[in-house]
This record gives C-alpha cells, sequence and structure tokens, in this order.
C-alpha cells in the first residue's frame, strides 16, 4: 500500500503508518496491575471484591472509526494517500458508512450526523476503537456490567463485541471484540 511512511494529516486525521507486513510478528500489549484512574475490578457474587489478578491480553486492533460530514470525499481522500480502495459502503436513512481495509485493520468512516447530530467540522475526526483481546469473556467479568456491556454476537461470524460503557471515563468511545 502507498501508506506514508512519516507521520502525515489525512482528511485531517493524524496518521503514523507502522508496517505489519510481517505475518509473523503480532503486537502484542499487555494491560495488568493498576493505573491512575483504573476502573475497580467488578464485585463478586458473594458481595466482595473479585480478584485483582486479572490481565487483559490485547492482540489487536479490529477496527478505528472516523467521523467525518462528507463520508464520499474523505474516503477518496484515505484511498488517494494509503491506496487502500473502499471496500464498501452502507447507506441507510440514517447516513452513510464506508469501509477501508488498511493491513489487518478495518477503517469505518462514519457520517457525523450519526453520532453527533448537532456537530458539523471541515476535517474528520477519530471517533473510536475496537480492540481485540484474548478472552472477552474474562474481560467482561472482570470489569463488571456497570463498566462493559455483555458480550453480543458482533458482525464478523463466530466472534463477539462488547462496548465500554461511556460511564468509564475513557473519553472515547471503546469495544473490546474476542479473536
Amino acid at each position: 500500500m502507498g501508506c506514508p511512511s512519516k507521520p502525515t494529516d489525512i482528511a485531517g486525521l493524524p496518521v503514523v503508518h507502522v508496517d505489519d507486513a510481517r505475518s509473523d510478528q503480532h503486537v502484542t500489549t499487555r494491560a495488568h496491575g493498576t493505573a491512575p484512574n483504573a476502573v475497580p475490578p467488578a464485585a463478586s457474587s458473594s458481595g466482595g471484591q473479585a480478584s485483582r489478578a486479572f490481565e487483559l491480553e490485547v492482540v489487536g486492533v479490529d477496527h478505528v472509526v472516523v467521523l467525518a460530514d462528507d463520508v464520499r470525499s474523505t474516503c477518496a481522500e484515505i484511498e488517494r494517500a494509503s491506496g487502500a480502495p473502499l471496500k464498501r459502503v452502507k447507506e441507510s436513512d440514517r447516513g452513510v458508512q464506508g469501509f477501508h481495509r488498511l493491513g489487518n485493520v478495518i477503517l469505518e468512516v462514519v457520517e457525523r450526523r450519526l453520532v453527533e447530530p448537532q456537530q458539523r467540522s471541515s476535517v474528520a475526526t477519530y471517533w473510536g476503537f475496537v480492540i481485540v483481546v484474548a478472552d472477552l469473556d474474562a474481560a467482561a467479568r472482570h470489569l463488571g456490567p456497570d463498566v462493559i456491556g455483555t458480550p453480543k454476537n458482533a458482525v464478523q461470524e463466530g466472534r463477539q463485541i462488547a462496548t465500554v460503557r461511556s460511564g468509564a471515563g475513557l473519553g472515547v468511545p471503546l469495544a473490546l471484540m474476542s479473536a
């Protein structure tokens, strides 16, 4: 693909290209322990706190969601700059979505009015992320229903997805997906 080799801007989006062409390598990030403002584990059924010995193993990024006022022109600019063709367009009475594939990651461009009906912007903006985790059920059990929704069937057959609730205070929509 013709992705930029150094940090650049595509349709108002800051972009840094990471070459993951070597399929024998996977970036794995392990998040464990506590961090400032960390979400505490859910209460156990016995009323006490669940174990803090939990490790969220992130094995990849499934997709990144971008908001744009003009999906088609944003998708055209993404294709021009990256060489990643527009794979699919989904149109409904509510708006338009466009989908690109950049390596293993899906870039979903969503018409801004679907998510932020009152907002307008001359540039596209990052809106949300879906990360793939090794054990979605364990993550949902650990975080609990106040932090993450119940895993449900994803669009991708055989996979499940759960959305982190806005009350978790992450500042950006996030969903976890099974591998």
